[in-house]
Formats: C-alpha cells, structure tokens, sequence
C-alpha cells in the first residue's frame, strides 16, 4: 500500500517537508510545530499498485489553536512490537516523540 494526504480537495497533496511525514507503516500524517496554514480538511489517499486501486478516507478537519497558554507533555510511546527481517532485506523502523 502506499499512502498520501491531500488537503481540502484533489489532487492537491500534502508537500513532504521537515515538519509533515506520512507513515508508509501505518498511513498517518504527522505534522510537527502546526502553523495556521495548516488549517483544512485532511483526507487519506491509499493506493494498491498490485490490484490497481485507490481509495479516499473522509475528510478530518483541522483547526489550529492559538491558544499558547496550554502546554501538553510529551507523549512517548515505549511499548514496540517485535520486528522481523529477512537476511538482505530492507527494513524501516519508525519512532515518533511529541510534545513540547
């Protein structure tokens, strides 16, 4: 599978840059240090290359806060599922700290 975000309506994807990443494990978006551009309903593109189909999540809106008052601790995940590879094989490992 492989996974892309489009932002408000087709085909407008998201641009991959230092701040937003899309999991080719599981299909999320992560954004890091939201700005107010931002700002839009997000919709999930999954495509299949071995069956040749695609298909578009609902759209999940995002709206920033402004409010900077509010301070949320880390969240780090500890707990990691074993991962197997074959000899000469390719693999990707991903781990994900957010907060401030």
């Amino acid at each position: 599978l492989s996974y892309r975000w489009l932002l408000n309506e087709f085909p407008v994807f998201i641009a991959l840059d230092k701040r937003r990443f899309v999991s080719q494990t599981n299909g999320n978006l992560y954004i890091a240090n939201v700005e107010a551009s931002d700002k839009g309903n997000y919709s999930c593109f999954v495509s299949s290359p071995s069956i040749t189909k695609s298909v578009f999540s609902k759209f999940i809106p995002l709206i920033p806060q402004s409010d900077r008052a509010k301070v949320y601790p880390a969240d780090i995940k500890v707990k990691f599922q074993d991962t197997y590879a074959l000899l000469g094989q390719n693999v990707t490992l991903e781990c994900f700290a957010l907060g401030k």
